[in-house]
């Protein structure tokens, strides 16, 4: 368990160290977006179609899902560490990690410590540091040194079958923080180095290449069902999700000429 403190305090001290080795610039394309200016903390906004009844729907600052219609704050290095750290503490988070530990329990998988109840302990306690190591690397780190959102886009309209395809898609699609889609870089290499890092705490009888693999294609699989998830909840749960107050806003959208 001493490794999972050392992990908490690296969450805590990597926003100051990457906000001076990696600064927070923002892309000009001409294809994304065009950023919209907010009263409220003057953080740009990346422009969504306006609610019905002509107002401007702004999503949470921290929201995981954004929902169509909704004006996305843009997240800067310090804001993307809060975004990470918030997940970490979230007990709903803890469903994915004591089913987890459970699920190796009763199979004796990786991480092999047995099946007494000391080991379902120590299966709780990697559980919590891959996924937070995880947590870390794909929602802060890496999208502040690569420049992404790691936020997921709900697509909102169409089949379900063409809705669950986008789902499975974000595994592999990934977007800039001025919005232009790329390979998702940060998501795919964040849990590579999740998954390998847990040669540094799993016991003896689960170090090799072949637990790195399993391990990654368990995350890459865990991240593709909570997309789907994430496409298809309702809204309104959501909100009950969370430790967190939701606090959205409606503003007038500029009247133009």
């Amino acid at each position: 368990m001493q490794r999972f403190f050392w992990w908490v305090c690296l969450a805590m001290a990597a926003p100051q160290l990457l906000m001076a080795a990696a600064p927070d610039t923002q892309e000009t394309l001409p294809d994304a977006p065009m950023p919209v200016a907010d009263a409220a903390n003057s953080m740009p906004r990346m422009q969504a179609p306006a609610a019905s009844g002509g107002a401007v729907v702004y999503a949470p600052m921290y929201d995981r899902t954004i929902f169509p219609g909704e004006v996305a704050p843009r997240m800067t290095v310090k804001g993307k560490f809060i975004y990470s750290l918030r997940q970490m503490v979230e007990p709903v988070n803890l469903v994915p990690t004591v089913f987890s530990a459970g699920e190796g329990q009763l199979r004796n998988t990786d991480p092999k410590y047995g099946t007494d109840t000391g080991a379902f302990e120590q299966r709780i306690g990697a559980a919590l540091i891959r996924e937070d190591s995880d947590r870390l690397f794909t929602n802060a780190l890496l999208p502040s040194l690569l420049h992404e959102d790691p936020r997921y886009y709900r697509l909102g309209v169409g089949s379900t079958t063409a809705r669950t395809e986008y789902a499975l898609e974000q595994v592999f699609v990934g977007r800039t923080d001025s919005g232009k889609s790329i390979p998702n870089y940060a998501g795919f290499l964040g849990r590579a180095m999740a998954a390998a890092l847990t040669q540094a705490y799993y016991p003896d009888t689960s170090q090799g290449g072949g637990v790195v693999l399993r391990t990654l294609a368990a995350s890459l699989g865990g991240l593709a069902a909570f997309n789907v998830m994430r496409e298809f909840v309702p809204k309104e749960i959501f909100s009950h999700l969370t430790i967190f107050g939701h606090f959205s806003s409606a503003k007038p959208a500029q009247q133009t000429d």
